[in-house]
């Protein structure tokens, strides 16, 4: 698993260099980059959304992907709790804005699916879909008010985002998928989610510059580090005694390791790619947003398999 987040972050840091020297040579505007934002949020998400859940229903998966959701939403709820307790507006609101919706939703997409297959194959894949259901509904609820200041629930119900995830979840329970000439263009318009996003972290990152202040780049520097240690390492210690909890209330089955592993692996991931999307839509610092998702990315490569390492180790012990 380690080499698996060694290539992933590879091919996401390549493609973010690429489009980093493109966004550089070019000058790509703030009006670019926001359609860009709009496309990948409103456009391709909704697509992988909706091709994730076209597969063969189940009844026994479908009841195990609603336990996954439970323990999905109670991740997202201590990492609400977490991102309220340490993150404090001071000195720069717009920052803190960001540093709690990038402590709460993780890059469970591009970092989580790849992980998932290559720890659990196919059938963990599967799994992910309840964490990523509540990624979205959480990222376009209490995300939305963060950035926000209020919830408009004409705008949450009419989300692509979200009428994404209850279609998606229609097509799942109906008795067969959805006919080839829909399920084709849709599969290939979700599956360029993950080389978007990197393209347009690419073209944030080209645009943050640090302050000609000192004492700014200082303070700047000092709440990234902060900020990195409360979403690799203290989200991951709080969610790894949650996930340890529940291993102990729950009936031990076939899939429960696998139940509790994958939205768990998915809650270490780094900070959302989604994060300077909306940053960039609702006119917040973009490049401080697309900096936390680069660093958190590049530190995860420590974290993720450290606490996977110990989680397995716990739960040995626990057994003998």
């Amino acid at each position: 698993m380690y080499l698996l987040v060694i290539k992933q972050l590879s091919i996401m840091t390549l493609i973010a260099l690429a489009s980093w020297l493109f966004a550089k040579l070019t000058k790509v505007n703030e009006g670019e980059q926001k359609f860009i934002s709009r496309l990948l949020l409103f456009f391709i998400n909704p697509c992988l959304i909706i091709d994730s859940f076209n597969i063969d229903f189940s009844a026994q998966k479908i009841k195990e992907l609603g336990i996954v959701f439970l323990i999905s939403l109670g991740l997202h709820l201590i990492m609400i709790a977490l991102s309220a307790i340490f993150i404090r507006k001071k000195n720069n609101e717009d920052f803190a804005d960001l540093e709690k919706i990038a402590c709460i939703f993780t890059n469970c997409g591009f970092i989580g699916i790849p992980l998932i297959r290559g720890v659990f194959g196919n059938e963990g894949v599967f799994y992910l879909m309840g964490y990523l259901t509540v990624f979205n509904l959480t990222l376009w609820t209490y995300g939305y008010y963060v950035l926000s200041g209020s919830i408009n629930l004409k705008k949450i119900i009419t989300n692509p985002n979200i009428i994404a995830v209850i279609l998606g979840l229609i097509i799942f329970c109906i008795p067969s998928r959805l006919p080839n000439f829909i399920a084709e263009p849709v599969h290939i318009i979700g599956s360029t989610n993950s080389c978007v996003a990197m393209i347009l972290l690419g073209l944030f990152f080209a645009t943050f510059k640090l302050s000609p202040k000192t004492e700014e780049n200082k303070g700047t520097i000092f709440r990234l580090i902060k900020f990195i240690v409360l979403r690799l390492v203290i989200c991951s210690l709080v969610n790894l005694v949650y996930i340890f909890t529940l291993y102990k209330i729950l009936p031990q089955g076939i899939n429960t390791t696998m139940m509790l592993f994958v939205p768990y692996i998915c809650s270490m991931c780094p900070s959302a790619t989604s994060v300077p999307g909306m940053a960039c839509i609702f006119n917040k610092d973009s490049s401080y947003a697309s900096l936390m998702v680069s660093l958190t990315s590049l530190f995860c490569l420590l974290t993720i398999p450290s606490f996977v390492a110990l989680g397995n180790f716990i739960i040995e012990k626990f057994q003998q």
